[in-house]
């Protein structure tokens, strides 16, 4: 079996991936890959204060569900 990488633009990408379907499965293999090297990192000054916002007891609002009875 080879290997072809392939990028495939947005706009195109659900069609091309229905043409891969009509193809015999037994004979391809498809495995979507999410390339997120393109996110930036937090800075270590941001990631600190981040830090700091969240450990405070009163930043966080708690949330309940309901059950109502039909």
């Amino acid at each position: 079996m080879k290997i072809l990488k392939l990028e495939v633009d947005d706009s195109i990408f659900d069609r091309f991936k229905g043409f891969l379907e009509i193809l015999p499965k037994s004979k391809i293999k498809i495995k979507e890959i999410f390339d997120d090297s393109h996110i930036d990192f937090v800075e270590e000054e941001e990631q600190k204060d981040i830090e700091k916002k969240l450990s405070d007891k009163n930043c966080h609002v708690v949330s309940h569900s309901k059950l109502v009875k039909l």
